[in-house]
């Protein structure tokens, strides 16, 4: 099947999906006209660097770009935020460039290449903000040496236009806001609120075996049980 038909077909597929019984649609947070005021209460900040990868210039332009398009976004109660509703398609149409990307083990040159890094960004804040995980993807390996990693193991979200997405839902009475500054290839991703939020604690237990690693992450808020978020297995890259 040719690529175009192959997107025009998840694409469709995708919208359907959205609907529920009664024919409508999640509401997807957007990025407002104008700065939203109001959001005093930092609830949590991630810091990242940018390692330098093959075709490091157009992965930075990626990430900066799509940081830039989901800076500012505000999620009111009940609303979810999407990754590729925020961002759009990742063509050179739309500003984005050939940049790092890992597949069948193999790295290459793809245009958005080095997004993920943004979505992951996202999915790491959002949970350790409180969000709720609506859709979200692990990469199938582990693409990094210990000492090469920018975020834990398990706290990855990969990407793929128009097949996966990152989804996150607010359950919060309030609207927050995501930010996002790219500077001296270092990413921040950082979630404020209106009022404070109860704090959130992340637990990451990692297995590693026979060239697998299993990951189980969990959340816990207040003094309740900890949540079960994802249980993952990655296949280790060679000599990683």
């Amino acid at each position: 099947m040719p690529y175009a038909l192959r997107v025009a077909v998840a694409r469709a597929r995708r919208a359907w999906e959205d609907k529920d019984l009664r024919g409508s649609r999640p509401r997807f947070a957007r990025r407002p006209d104008a700065p939203a005021t109001g959001f005093d209460h930092e609830v949590v900040e991630v810091v990242q660097k940018i390692k330098g990868t093959a075709y490091v210039e157009g992965k930075m332009a990626n990430i900066a770009l799509g940081a830039s398009l989901l800076d500012g976004a505000v999620v009111a109660p009940g609303e979810v935020l999407s990754f590729w509703a925020l961002v759009g398609c990742p063509s050179a149409a739309n500003g984005f460039s050939i940049g790092r990307s890992i597949r069948a083990d193999m790295v290459a040159g793809e245009i958005g290449g080095g997004l993920c890094q943004v979505s992951g960004i996202a999915y790491e804040v959002g949970l350790r903000a409180g969000l709720t995980v609506v859709e979200r993807f692990p990469h199938s390996r582990d693409l990094y040496a210990e000492d090469e990693r920018f975020t834990p193991l398990g706290l990855d979200a990969t990407v793929v236009w128009p097949y996966r997405d990152l989804r996150l839902r607010n359950p919060h009475p309030v609207p927050v806001r995501f930010g996002f500054v790219v500077e001296d290839r270092v990413l921040t991703a950082s979630v404020h609120a209106a009022l404070p939020l109860p704090p959130v604690a992340i637990e990451i237990e990692r297995t590693d075996q026979e060239g697998l690693r299993h990951v189980r992450v969990r959340r816990q808020t207040g003094g309740g049980a900890p949540e079960l978020i994802s249980d993952d297995v990655y296949a280790a890259m060679p000599d990683a």
